[in-house]
């Protein structure tokens, strides 16, 4: 379910509710499978090498859900590499390894996501690092202007 839900939220679903923007994160909720979930998300604001086709539907994502207030995933716009996808974010020099499949990634402990979550509102950028299927080693920068706001706004719309 994860994956498709990563997937999903790549572009948020046609019945998604855009709660706010704040700087470069938005707040969405919707349901699924009769469950409120919440979310935020963002777009890079660069992305590395400037050579490469890096897609459209880059974004980093945390979903706040009844089961899990925390779920951090990443897509990407391109295949990632199958066996080596050297996956990794990273926020302010703190890195957390990704677990990946597909053009998704998740954060390979999910005993970290409360913690990283925690740098998120607490730092200035992260940074998604993946290998493309094409072997292209890749770099996402992201603002985390405004992630806090939006964090809490989504978790008004699906309280604890």
């Amino acid at each position: 379910m994860a994956v498709g839900l990563a997937l999903g939220l790549a572009s948020p679903a046609l019945s998604a509710t855009q709660l706010d923007t704040f700087d470069f994160w938005t707040a969405w909720s919707d349901e699924v499978s009769g469950e409120r979930i919440c979310y935020v998300a963002s777009q890079p604001q660069t992305t590395e090498p400037g050579s490469l086709n890096h897609g459209s539907t880059n974004r980093v994502i945390v979903t706040i859900r009844p089961s899990n207030r925390n779920e951090v995933a990443v897509t990407s716009g391109f295949p990632l590499h199958e066996t080596n996808a050297n996956g990794a974010m990273t926020v302010d020099g703190q890195r957390y390894p990704l677990v990946t499949d597909g053009q998704a990634g998740w954060l390979a402990s999910a005993e970290d996501e409360p913690g990283f979550v925690g740098s998120m509102r607490a730092g200035s950028t992260l940074v998604v690092q993946l290998t493309s299927r094409a072997g292209n080693e890749t770099r996402h920068t992201y603002s985390l202007r405004g992630v806090t706001a939006a964090l809490d706004r989504a978790a008004q719309d699906c309280p604890a």
